[in-house]
């Protein structure tokens, strides 16, 4: 993908990659895989399918990118594969483990970012820090103060004094400290300005740079999607309709994500 090897501009802090402390990689798989996945809401005459006979996989090392209109299926197949909600059918598995065994060791590699995630308002970013680092085996304490800088938030302040976006700056930094081999985030940049959204993107790629790493990400956003991912998929209706390679799929229809977004959802 060509940003992954764009030359950073002068404004641009790095992060020095010796921050990371990756593990070797074993074997190259399937991070998240789905073999038509079915999810209904509701009972006898009022049920709404939110997913369909959902079927997709994402490639060890992957940025991926799940497109949708609201109400395609995203946020519910999202809390699938974090164990919040139950497939009524198929299979899912992630890291080649089924999420709903609720296996302890698998929540430590999944890191997962939701929608509306809050934080109790009195915590600073070190207690929140220190707080999830037990549960995080991993956990990358040099990461914190580079990243608080990055985004530009005191590490005094306590969570209800930021505003919006640096909430959200707050939960993302925890979600990268977590040094974990899959991310799994639900419009991670909702509520971030233009520069937080360039700075949270860049960290993002990062953080997969040796491609030991997998992120996949929903997003309606779709300039953030464009500039970063390397696999795509656009829902609707509970579907996939289109899935592959970013940079395939733009030369096999001769057009821009906008446009072939546009063109998937209206046909």
């Amino acid at each position: 993908m060509e940003n992954w090897g764009r030359k950073r501009k002068q404004d641009e802090f790095e992060i020095p990659l010796s921050i990371f402390h990756f593990p070797l990689s074993i074997k190259k798989m399937n991070v998240i895989e789905f073999n038509s996945v079915s999810r209904c809401f509701g009972s006898g005459n009022d049920v709404t399918l939110a997913v369909d006979h959902l079927s997709f996989s994402v490639p060890k090392g992957s940025v991926f990118g799940l497109l949708g209109a609201n109400g395609a299926g995203k946020t519910t197949s999202i809390r699938m594969m974090v164990a919040h909600l139950k497939p009524d059918s198929g299979e899912i598995r992630i890291l080649g483990e089924d999420p709903m065994t609720q296996n302890e060791s698998l929540r430590q590699r999944v890191a997962y970012i939701s929608e509306n995630m809050q934080l109790p308002h009195w915590m600073t970013i070190p207690t929140a820090a220190k707080f999830c680092s037990k549960m995080y085996p991993n956990w990358n304490h040099d990461l914190v103060p580079v990243l608080a800088e990055r985004f530009h938030l005191s590490l005094k302040k306590r969570y209800d004094e930021f505003s919006k976006g640096q909430r959200r700056a707050m939960c993302i930094i925890l979600c990268l400290c977590q040094n974990a081999e899959l991310l799994i985030l639900d419009e991670p940049a909702s509520g971030l300005d233009t520069v937080a959204r360039r700075d949270f993107l860049s960290n993002m790629l990062e953080f997969v740079c040796d491609g030991n790493r997998t992120v996949l990400f929903s997003s309606h956003i779709l300039g953030d999607i464009e500039r970063v991912v390397n696999q795509v998929a656009i829902m609707k209706n509970g579907r996939i309709l289109l899935c592959g390679e970013l940079d395939q799929l733009k030369e096999d229809v001769k057009k821009n994500l906008e446009d072939m977004f546009v063109g998937v959802i209206e046909n």
